[in-house]
């Protein structure tokens, strides 16, 4: 079975530019009173440095700013991208490729900067560790974007090898980011709990995702109709890109 793919709604794009914009803004505003509270504390009571480049503002409460702004990228690059979809759209200057390629572009940033700052958190600190992790995942993408273009033919699956070469880049880093764990373990110095839950929501996040993709790729489920691919597709980038970040948040809010 073969669908012609088509352009996602204007509705579902917009949905979706306006989900991560508002979650932007949240992190942007969170971001601006912790800041504020640091710098107060400065007078009252300075916060210490810890090695992560964490700092304590108040008693069990962590923040750790540059990984909330590194999330906030994931947040900018999909809400400019869905913004841009639904103006094509309105244009009716939008087509399946165009769309396509928006989508993929979007996740690979997605997949690439949310692994990195995955892997920081978990204490990995390597430039090559960290330079190879995202090259791995957002490379991925591409994949994802040359599969939409493999040629299908009813009945077989030789679109899908795409996929398979897009999942074990995808799992390389996270491979690597157990492996930090287990060294951590090893030599008596884990990762906080708050860490190892983040680590793990972010992770079935991505697990999600590809599936969504599986579904669309083959297809089957929700994707069995070219609109229902284009809106599953909208529903698991954006699940992509915000969840990650608010989980990121969160862990930044309550502490590790």
């Amino acid at each position: 079975m073969t669908i012609a793919p088509v352009a996602p709604r204007a509705a579902d794009s917009r949905t979706a530019a306006v989900v991560v914009t508002i979650q932007a803004l949240i992190t942007l505003v969170v971001l601006g009173l912790t800041e504020a509270r640091r710098d107060l504390l400065v007078v009252v009571e300075p916060p210490v440095l810890l090695a992560e480049g964490s700092a304590p503002l108040v008693a069990g409460v962590l923040l750790t700013p540059e990984a909330v702004r590194g999330m906030l990228a994931v947040l900018l690059v999909t809400a400019v991208l869905q913004a841009f979809v639904v103006y094509r759209r309105g244009r009716g200057e939008v087509s399946a490729s165009t769309a396509s390629t928006l989508h993929w572009i979007a996740v690979s940033q997605s997949l690439g900067i949310t692994v990195v700052i995955v892997a920081l958190l978990n204490g990995a600190a390597a430039a090559s560790t960290i330079v190879l992790a995202y090259a791995l995942a957002a490379g991925g993408g591409l994949l994802g974007w040359l599969q939409d273009r493999t040629p299908r033919t009813p009945g077989s699956r030789a679109h899908l090898w795409p996929f398979a070469f897009l999942t074990v880049l995808v799992i390389v880093p996270w491979g690597v980011i157990a492996l930090v764990q287990i060294t951590g373990l090893v030599l008596g110095a884990p990762t906080s709990g708050g860490v190892r839950i983040a680590t793990l929501v972010v992770l079935a996040a991505t697990a999600a995702w590809a599936v969504a993709e599986w579904a669309i790729a083959r297809p089957a489920g929700a994707a069995r109709t070219a609109e229902g691919a284009a809106r599953l597709r909208v529903l698991s980038s954006t699940a992509l890109a915000s969840i990650p970040s608010g989980s990121v948040l969160v862990l930044a809010l309550l502490g590790g």
